[in-house]
């Protein structure tokens, strides 16, 4: 399959010759804060974190996250949707956590639907950091299980007990958060599709009304990377990925992205916001903005952050970020509405991207659904291919 996602469908990609519409700025619908700390450093994780800090260190973290939140309040509409990523969030203390929401309720206006997500590590999450999340008016935990095998947990380098995650979930839900959400990975070296469906059976048992399910990527210059295990093979990763939707769907959860599985009604805004062009105001080291015409990434270094180190800024024509919406929104099973596509951004979705999606439809990775253009199962499981077809080439 690996195989087949780097050469399926490599046709010449090409831009269109009509004109596009000049992409405008826009207010940010949503916030993501990034806290570069955590427990320790997982022998998978390439995310920026940093497992050793002190009060003093994170003091000054707190105090210029808090100052830019001042300054850029007023950049923002008020905000479907706040996202608390890292990192690990929960390796902060109850009261700094308490000094986070707070600049986040003082400068942002919010929805009154805002959907507020916070990650914890279920090692580092307590009863009183339950309380914080809960006065501050969180919403949704998105909680890094990663797996409950002990096999597998070593093989990720995965820290910390799980002992505790029921009453912790228990907590929540007593304190008003009645949202939660699992992170689990599999084709792990030397996992099997029982070890894997032992993980989803006990993740469904908690309760949660999400799961992410995310394919071991091993980065360079992770621990994991430098041990050179053996990944699993093509047929095996099948087996794991019909696995997790047949278990899933039986639970009641269901895939509405690559990656993710809910309830009805329960599936992530924020970031189904983001795969679907929406705006987002990105603070702290290695967080990203996207203001609907440009993005920008500040740098994966905490002082270099600290001291106002400017965010790279990528800027590109109206023609190449608009396929790069487009594209992004097949990562989700809905897909586009070609209606609302063509209100939201002024194209024609037929007229600017028909060569591709024929091509796509031909191969069986994409299909028309009245007014929908999404992606089939298989485009979903060659998701790699399908989007890499719909970015046009940046030949300039």
């Amino acid at each position: 399959m690996a195989g087949e996602k780097d050469s399926r469908l490599n046709a010449e990609r090409r831009t269109p010759n009509a004109e596009f519409p000049i992409l405008e700025k826009q207010p940010f619908q949503s916030l993501y804060v990034h806290v570069p700390f955590c427990n320790g450093k997982c022998d998978y994780c390439a995310f920026y974190s940093l497992p050793e800090h002190d009060t003093n260190l994170r003091d000054r973290y707190l105090g210029r996250i808090v100052s830019d939140m001042k300054k850029r309040g007023g950049e923002c509409a008020p905000l479907r949707s706040v996202f608390i990523g890292g990192g690990t969030p929960s390796a902060l203390s109850a009261q700094e956590l308490v000094d986070l929401f707070g600049g986040i309720r003082t400068h942002f206006t919010r929805e009154d639907s805002c959907e507020w997500t916070v990650e914890c590590n279920p090692d580092s999450l307590t009863e009183e950091k339950i309380g914080a999340l809960a006065a501050s008016g969180v919403t949704r935990l998105s909680l890094g299980v990663q797996s409950f095998s002990a096999q597998t947990r070593s093989v990720l380098g995965r820290r910390g007990e799980l002992g505790d995650l029921g009453r912790l979930l228990d907590r929540a839900r007593a304190e008003g958060i009645l949202h939660h959400s699992m992170d689990l990975i599999y084709a792990v070296p030397g996992q099997t599709v029982i070890q894997w469906a032992d993980d989803l059976a006990r993740a469904v048992e908690f309760g949660i009304d999400h799961l992410s399910a995310y394919a071991l990527t091993v980065e360079e210059g992770t621990r994991l990377a430098r041990e050179k295990l053996p990944l699993v093979d093509d047929t095996l990763f099948c087996e794991l990925w019909d696995t997790t939707d047949q278990m899933l769907a039986q639970a009641g959860l269901h895939r509405y992205e690559v990656s993710n599985f809910s309830r009805p009604g329960c599936a992530c805004r924020h970031n189904l916001d983001i795969w679907q062009g929406g705006t987002y105001l990105g603070l702290g080291p290695a967080a990203v903005s996207f203001d609907g015409r440009d993005r920008f990434a500040n740098s994966a270094d905490l002082e270099f952050w600290l001291t106002g180190g400017a965010p790279e800024v990528d800027r590109l024509p109206s023609e190449e970020r608009l396929s790069e919406i487009f594209a992004f929104g097949f990562r989700t099973l809905a897909g586009w509405n070609v209606d609302l596509f063509t209100e939201q951004f002024g194209v024609e979705v037929e007229a600017f991207f028909g060569a591709e999606l024929a091509s796509l439809t031909e191969a069986g990775l994409v299909e028309r659904r009245g007014t929908t253009i999404g992606p089939t199962r298989r485009g979903l499981l060659l998701n790699d291919t399908l989007v890499a077809q719909l970015l046009f080439r940046r030949d300039s």
